[in-house]
């Protein structure tokens, strides 16, 4: 390395610096970087700490060299090193960007979520959104179960990335959870329909289902069926939309080809207590859902069933306990059981059960399933 060179990429001191800062070379962000590319390249990280410690001594607030000095110590995974450099960096540039970011991917990694909602917000009422902000923030919203924010968050992450299947599928995801069944279908309609797997499929064919589509519905959990023609959660919608159809003899097939099948989870327990419900083997049903309780007492989809199940017998405080313990506990859950099951329900039996629940603790839970079923 020349004189000139040694000059405009290790500055000795406050001068050096001052004229360094006149160069072109300098406002090219990427020239501190390439003139150390070598040893990043070359895995040289320790030579490079001490090259870089040697320029801050000489010149204690040359931007680069602590820059490079942080993302050193994070590569290295120095969580010690990396929190002191970013401290001085931060006592150096307080309004910096870049560090301010670093620094709320710090608290992020050290699971300090509040913190890093706090640094994110901040740079977010700022205008700063980059992407790397605004997935990060959708993760730490994530962390605090909003996933509305969380949404938001990494849809505009997205706008920026739209190559991020991963993230997008859990957009989706979301979506789906939560029983926003419309703009579930408004993000799967960005995904090429060869890259739809059978998850994807599932959800887009439970969203029409939904919109009272079952002619699309059934297009797609027939598609499906050919093959998983095992999936128990396939059979059960198989049936259901025959039934709406009035295809009984296909709802039948597909009903009694599920029963035949041994559920192998809790959850597939659920699904065919739900076909018995549809065929009114209460009893089945209950044994089914029992079963679930013994082996997971909190498991919320068969608490739900299991106030459906009661809600169908008539037995309305039963199943509004079962339904409250869902509506407080997993209320994305309920929501999005409720506005599937709401249209097997006749509003008749709804306000019966609603009427019966007199109690103060019930009144949300009435109030939601009022407004819901547009009952008046």
């Amino acid at each position: 390395m020349n004189k000139k060179e040694q000059v405009l990429t290790h500055p000795r001191s406050e001068s050096e610096e001052a004229a360094l800062h006149k160069t072109e070379e300098y406002k090219l962000d990427s020239y501190f970087l390439c003139s150390n590319n070598q040893k990043w390249l070359r895995n040289e990280l320790t030579e490079l700490e001490q090259d870089f410690i040697e320029i801050i001594n000489n010149v204690p607030d040359y931007y680069p060299t602590i820059l490079e000095l942080c993302n050193i110590y994070h590569e290295t995974g120095n969580r010690a090193k990396f929190r002191e450099m970013l401290n001085y960096a931060l006592k150096k540039f307080p309004d910096d960007d870049l560090f301010l970011i670093m620094n709320a991917e710090y608290h992020y990694e050290n699971n300090d979520f509040a913190a890093a909602r706090r640094a994110l917000e901040s740079l977010a009422a700022r205008g700063i959104k980059p992407p790397r902000v605004m997935k990060l923030l959708g993760c730490v919203y994530l962390n605090f179960k909003e996933k509305t924010l969380a949404i938001e968050s990494f849809k505009n992450y997205l706008r920026e990335r739209g190559g991020d299947a991963a993230l997008r599928l859990e957009v989706i995801r979301m979506f789906f959870e939560t029983g926003d069944f419309i703009n579930t279908l408004l993000e799967l309609k960005d995904i090429p329909e060869l890259d739809k797997n059978a998850e994807l499929k599932k959800i887009e064919a439970v969203c029409f289902y939904y919109k009272e589509d079952y002619k699309k519905a059934l297009s797609i959990f027939t598609s499906i069926y050919r093959h998983y023609s095992d999936d128990i959660f396939t059979l059960m919608y198989l049936g259901d939309i025959c039934f709406r159809l009035k295809k009984n003899y296909r709802a039948e097939y597909y009903w009694e080809r599920a029963l035949k099948i041994e559920p192998a989870t809790a959850e597939e327990r659920a699904y065919i207590a739900k076909i018995y419900l549809f065929i009114s083997e209460y009893d089945q049903a209950v044994k089914l859902i029992d079963y679930n309780f013994k082996k997971i007492p909190n498991h919320y989809l068969s608490i739900f069933t299991m106030g459906l199940i009661n809600l169908c017998e008539d037995k309305y405080h039963l199943a509004a306990s079962h339904w409250l313990k869902v509506f407080r506990e997993k209320y994305d859950l309920f929501v999005f059981e409720f506005e599937l099951t709401k249209k097997t329900l006749k509003p008749e039996r709804l306000k019966e059960f609603i009427s019966k629940l007199t109690e103060a603790e019930y009144a949300v839970l009435c109030d939601y399933i009022k407004e819901r079923c547009d009952l008046s």
